[in-house]
């Protein structure tokens, strides 16, 4: 559905411009954003998303390829970054390493009205995590038990 694909387009570019204030005007008021681990509601999105921007501050986007689907979109995308912030997982926080990361993600997107009704990221975080160094064991007990507390 082209909506749906217009929606991704204008969301990553408002990721990419720093603008996630307005992302849940993209989306339904009941509507959902999930990744591997948290699933949010559209007024948390900005908050979510700004733990992303804030872990790489260079983040950036190049998609992959896209298939339209009933009522929306599958979006594959390659997300890149160096590490340079604290990057909040559910296994716990990851302290900057400096390092230059890609990791790819698979987008679902579903449409109603021009408004996003949900967004499913799927990827892989032990990938993530291994590029970046760190093992999940490394990670504290007590970090795994706070998944994702999202500073605001």
């Amino acid at each position: 559905m082209r909506d749906a694909e217009r929606l991704v387009e204008q969301q990553y570019a408002m990721l990419l411009h720093r603008d996630v204030a307005r992302l849940p005007d993209l989306y339904a008021p009941e509507a959902f954003y999930s990744m591997p681990g948290v699933t949010v509601r559209p007024i948390e999105l900005p908050a979510l998303l700004r733990t992303w921007t804030g872990a790489f501050p260079d983040l950036r986007v190049d998609p992959l390829g896209a298939v339209r689907t009933g009522g929306g979109a599958a979006v594959e995308v390659r997300w890149s970054g160096t590490h340079t912030g604290t990057l909040h997982s559910p296994f716990g926080t990851v302290a900057p390493t400096g390092r230059q990361v890609s990791w790819e993600v698979a987008e679902v997107v579903r449409a109603r009205r021009g408004r996003i009704v949900s967004w499913r990221s799927y990827f892989d975080w032990s990938q993530l995590l291994d590029t970046l160094g760190v093992r999940l064991d490394g990670l504290s007990r007590a970090a795994q038990h706070d998944s994702l507390a999202l500073p605001v």
